[in-house]
């Protein structure tokens, strides 16, 4: 769980304001690099690269391949808890937020940055940057209404396959409205 004084009192909120802060910091640095690319590939071969990423992490989902995606396999350090209850807070959620310095349990967000640096427009890179932090904090959060006798990990770990199985066809249908806007043929 995360530690103590991150999670104190009102400091949830403040937890999960760096989560959204992260996620749309991580998304304005994707496009901005995007953007450099852009003009070199094409629409029609990005939209390519995008889908066989996604392939390849769909086929990782489901245990049909084992990749080894880029991660910063480490935790966010706990002496950022001493920086107090509400900077101390957002500082962790930021952290946690951008997805560069944590673990990452799935690889669908490799696909969402992929495809937001090579096809999303500025919106389009701000919501899935919003949604990426929020997603971050509703599994925070959900695991934070439970008790803490490891119900909640339990039944996560018995609908892991299911909840992997919807993630991913939600990732889908989002890659198709982004892919088909930038090939222009959506």
């Amino acid at each position: 769980m995360l530690v103590s004084s991150v999670w104190r009192e009102r400091s949830r909120w403040w937890f999960s304001a760096g989560l959204l802060a992260g996620g749309l910091t991580s998304a304005v640095v994707a496009v901005a690099l995007g953007l450099l690319v852009r003009p070199v590939v094409r629409p029609v071969p990005a939209a390519v690269a995008v889908v066989a990423v996604a392939v390849l992490v769909g086929l990782n989902e489901f245990g049909l391949l084992r990749l080894r995606l880029p991660q910063n396999g480490r935790q966010v350090p706990e002496s950022i808890g001493d920086d107090g209850p509400r900077y101390g807070a957002l500082h962790f959620g930021f952290e946690m937020g951008t997805g560069v310095r944590t673990y990452m349990t799935t690889g669908l967000p490799h696909v969402l940055v992929l495809a937001v640096a090579l096809c999303a427009t500025w919106p389009q890179g701000l919501a899935a940057g919003l949604a990426f932090g929020a997603g971050r904090a509703a599994m925070v959060l959900a695991r934070h209404a439970h008790r803490d006798d490891g119900h909640w990990d339990g039944r996560l770990a018995a609908y892991d396959r299911t909840l992997r199985l919807l993630l991913t066809f939600a990732c889908c249908c989002v890659l198709a409205v982004v892919l088909l806007a930038a090939t222009g043929t959506g």
